[in-house]
């Protein structure tokens, strides 16, 4: 490499670094990812960088962070940053994405897309939320259900029959983030 290359490879390293956030910007979609008890759902950060790449701007929380995600969402939405808002939660976390839904629900703000992953135990997902996918593997995840004036789009998918799938590998193989990503997009 000769010394008149130098700008040509900054620039190029600049634009890989920075084309992701412009594309998730134009997008105007956010998924807002929390993870299970202890943050062991690493898998998640794994799926938040795939969503980073295909243009969706992500963030990922620990399981008790839901009322700044819900704040996030709200400032976020109401300053017209974001239109469309995704909610993906594991384990504990999925419940904490029906929280978030519910704060978003009394703010007036919808949720495009909630995706939880073998919740812990059954909740009712708020009238607010477009679509509800729910994977879970009976045993040690539970169904969803829609609560009051819930008129969305409700799926719970019991993964109990799929070989080496349990409760940590539900938020972490490869199979399920294409999955997960073939409803996102």
């Amino acid at each position: 490499m000769t010394l008149r290359h130098v700008p040509s490879y900054c620039l190029a390293v600049l634009l890989c670094l920075f084309t992701n956030d412009f594309a998730s910007a134009r997008s105007g979609t956010h998924a807002y990812l929390l993870r299970g008890i202890f943050n062991v759902s690493v898998g998640l950060d794994a799926l938040a960088g795939k969503l980073s790449r295909a243009g969706i701007a992500s963030s990922v929380y620990g399981p008790q962070e839901g009322d700044s995600v819900a704040a996030e969402a709200i400032r976020d939405y109401r300053s017209h940053k974001v239109h469309s808002i995704i909610l993906i939660g594991h384990s504990l976390g999925a419940g904490g994405v029906v929280l978030v839904a519910e704060q978003l629900e009394t703010a007036g703000v919808p949720v495009s897309l909630l995706i939880s992953l073998d919740p812990v135990s059954t909740m009712a997902v708020p009238r607010n939320v477009r679509r509800v996918v729910n994977f879970y593997i009976a045993g040690s995840g539970a169904a969803l259900v829609g609560g009051p004036g819930f008129h969305g789009a409700l799926q719970n998918i019991n993964l109990s029959g799929v070989p080496g799938m349990d409760h940590m590998t539900i938020q972490a193989t490869a199979a399920m983030h294409r999955r997960m990503m073939a409803y996102v997009r």
